[in-house]
């Protein structure tokens, strides 16, 4: 539970034995719940720096990269680059790129300078690649060993390198040129003989990643075989960083908030709620509200056009929500599971035609089992034949369209590289208003000039 921290009091007492037993307290707490109880406190951000520059020990370095991207970054702007160097130099390499994209362009040429030669050329491969790869995700620290020593030199190497490495549970053989041979768990290199080589012992027969590969690929395949960490290879196979496991939650996370935003008609935002500026949120809401209600506009021109068709029979409005609703739902129930389906890799581009021809299945079952309960409905409450036939037949046809169509836009906009989480909630829903009442109506006419 994070510790609540009276800032105030912390940085304003004159006693210096209440404020050593402040910072103590702090020393004694998880990095995790200093960063938490910092955040909650809302202290500004050089009043952050200052706690952190106290605490002055690990935990305060550790606590800083704990932060939100956005506190991080305020803090960087807010107090002097000298200050900040340490925090920065000892982030995780791919965590400071991102810092370092959000700040400012001056406080970035600021610090850059202050910062190791070698971290220095760390963030300027990183920087180079798309964000969303794997090669924007990983990271350059981690254990590398020659194949041609023995167990027991490999584990005098690693005891120390292991302060500088993200994780050393996976230990990567290379050759001379970072070629990638072969890699060892630590459990495996603890457990071998001390004078057998590492050549002997290690795995040849290793998962590895391309560096351009999505993120969303890696994540699947760490998740399939099981692993802690996935290296990056480029087309030659030589090493080029790692994507631990925890690092990959974060990116699914951030992804998966992402999709949940554009499901529920927002614009996508990184920032936490309250420090979202107020205008930022509304704009964020408005553009796809704006273009919802220009789709429902859509609808309301449709029964206009049918007007006379309603005077004629006005039992047929009474039916409208019915329909469009129910079509409206099942189009997001396909657009939701095809979109989930996408983002698991169980379903690929080249399925087209396997969705298609299942979704059409499945919307025909749902069309005839839902349109004969439809038609009993209608016929108790109005004993009207025709009525039950045009409802019953627009709800089939309607269900057998939004099934096709939230199954398969996903798909088209992957193809076309957008995202498919575009589609389902109430997009898809507001679009098969449109489309459903069309639909109804179309129908309506068609049975109307039939039987009358």
């Amino acid at each position: 539970m994070a510790y609540a921290l009276d800032i105030h009091h912390l940085l304003e007492t004159a006693d210096p034995q209440e404020r050593n037993a402040e910072i103590e307290t702090l020393r004694s707490m998880h990095p995790a719940d200093i960063a938490e109880a910092l955040e909650e406190s809302d202290a500004q951000p050089s009043q952050i720096v200052q706690i952190l520059y106290k605490i002055g020990n690990h935990k305060a370095v550790e606590a800083f990269a704990q932060l939100s991207i956005e506190t991080q970054q305020e803090c960087l702007e807010a107090a002097n680059a000298k200050t900040m160097l340490r925090f920065v130099e000892n982030m995780e390499p791919d965590d400071r790129v991102d810092l370092l994209k959000t700040v400012d362009d001056d406080v970035r040429e600021a610090i850059m300078p202050l910062i190791a030669q070698a971290e220095r050329n760390d963030i300027r491969k990183l920087w180079e690649y798309k964000e969303g790869t794997a090669g924007a995700a990983m990271t350059t620290e981690y254990a590398m060993l020659p194949l041609d020593i023995t167990v027991a030199e490999a584990l005098e190497k690693l005891r120390l390198m292991a302060p500088n490495k993200e994780t050393i549970y996976y230990i990567y053989i290379t050759d001379a040129n970072r070629r990638l041979l072969g890699i060892l768990s630590l459990r495996d290199l603890i457990m071998s003989k001390p004078k057998a080589m590492l050549e002997a012992i290690m795995e040849t027969h290793m998962i590895s990643v391309p560096q351009d590969m999505d993120i969303e690929e890696v994540a699947a395949a760490i998740s399939k075989y099981d692993l802690l960490a996935v290296p990056v290879v480029d087309q030659e196979g030589r090493l080029l960083g790692i994507i631990t496991v925890d690092d990959v939650l974060d990116i699914v996370e951030a992804e998966s908030t992402e999709d949940f935003q554009r499901i529920s008609a927002v614009l996508p935002f990184d920032e936490e709620y309250f420090k979202r500026p107020l205008p930022r949120l509304f704009w964020s809401r408005f553009l796809w509200l704006a273009i919802l209600l220009f789709t429902s506009l859509i609808s309301t021109t449709v029964m206009e056009w049918n007007a006379p068709m309603l005077k004629q029979m006005v039992a047929l409005a009474f039916f409208i929500p019915m329909v469009i609703g129910t079509c409206g739902n099942a189009g997001t129930q396909s657009a939701t599971m095809i979109v989930r389906s996408m983002a698991l890799g169980e379903i690929e581009l080249n399925d087209f035609g396997r969705v298609f021809r299942r979704e059409l299945v499945m919307g025909l079952c749902l069309g005839v089992a839902l349109g004969l309960m439809t038609y009993f409905r209608v016929f108790l409450q109005d004993h009207d034949i025709l009525l039950g036939a045009i409802v019953a037949a627009a709800l089939m046809a309607t269900l057998i369209t939004a099934n096709l169509i939230g199954a398969l836009m996903p798909m088209v906009l992957k193809r076309i590289n957008l995202d498919p989480a575009l589609t389902a909630g109430p997009f898809i829903a507001t679009t098969m208003d449109a489309l459903g009442i069309t639909i109804y109506f179309q129908i309506a006419l068609l049975l109307i000039n039939l039987f009358k």
